[in-house]
């Protein structure tokens, strides 16, 4: 993207978010709508800052680590809204845990940028890819030195990979089972203020990644307090799952835009955030409102 200036920003449609409209709110789908229009919003922001290298045209190796989980973030986002408009609520909440992986990585890294921070996190991932190199190299040797055209493809690839992220296959320990920066997500989480959202977010969202029970149970069974039967209906996507996501994005975008340039987030990016983060916030506390006093099935 060319230099970001007042004149070049993209222009973002501002979602109207109205008190008194959403006072008279008689059904979810009217909170369920404004939520979507919201959380589009958010997204083009996220693509905007995905786009936006800062003063030169590219990222450096420790500029790219963040910038490219910015393009994460907004793919996801994209994946996440494409499952909540089809109204497969299941994919949502797998889709919202990548997401909030992802802005805790953000944040973490950006928080605490350093090189060796980078190297770090670009070590852990390596450690696949050096397995992978090393169980190559055995099944080549238990061949007499045959390579097979798939394996040389797969060490080109592997080559690659290290090339671009500025390391020797050599350097890497595949026994070594730290985690990057040396804190698992919780403790990340918790560094960059996220704890709070953690159990939901990251902890309730495992339950749809690996199929517990939970998961099979609230989604995938029709009880009838006694047995069990087949539900292959999606549920229905809610509020809360965007409404609650949307305001984490929010302040990586921020951060993100601060880290690039300081300038531009407090010239071009401060206020409008600040906006959608209270329409945001506003429709998640009307929302609230509206369920007061309701009971499941209604809810």
């Amino acid at each position: 993207m060319d230099q970001l200036t007042s004149e070049t920003f993209p222009k973002i449609e501002r979602t109207a978010v109205d008190a008194e409209a959403m006072a008279g709110f008689t059904s979810e789908s009217d909170f369920m709508d404004l939520t979507v229009r919201l959380a589009v919003e958010t997204a083009e922001y996220v693509c905007i800052a995905a786009s936006t290298t800062g003063p030169e045209a590219f990222w450096n190796r420790d500029q790219a680590a963040i910038g490219g989980n910015m393009v994460r973030t907004f793919k996801l986002m994209d994946a996440m809204l494409d499952q909540t408009c089809k109204d497969r609520g299941e994919m949502t909440f797998l889709l919202a845990r990548l997401v909030f992986e992802t802005v805790v990585n953000v944040q973490f890294l950006i928080q605490n940028f350093s090189t060796s921070l980078v190297n770090s996190y670009v070590e852990h991932s390596l450690r696949h890819e050096k397995k992978l190199w090393n169980d190559i190299a055995q099944r080549i040797v238990a061949r007499n030195g045959i390579l097979l055209p798939i394996e040389d493809r797969m060490q080109q690839s592997i080559e690659r990979a290290f090339s671009a992220s500025g390391m020797e296959i050599d350097d890497i320990d595949p026994k070594n089972k730290a985690p990057w920066g040396n804190r698992n997500l919780y403790q990340k989480a918790e560094a960059v203020g996220l704890d709070a959202l953690y159990l939901s977010m990251f902890g309730g969202g495992s339950h749809s990644i690996h199929g517990s029970w939970e998961e099979i149970y609230g989604n995938h069974l029709n009880w009838d307090g006694s047995r069990f039967t087949a539900n292959l209906e999606w549920q229905a996507p809610r509020p809360q799952l965007l409404l609650a996501i949307c305001p984490v994005i929010i302040e990586a975008v921020f951060a993100y835009f601060t880290f690039i340039s300081q300038q531009l987030a407090d010239e071009l990016i401060a206020d409008p955030l600040t906006d959608l983060l209270e329409r945001v916030t506003s429709v998640s506390a009307a929302h609230e409102r509206y369920l007061a006093g309701k009971t499941w099935p209604e809810i």
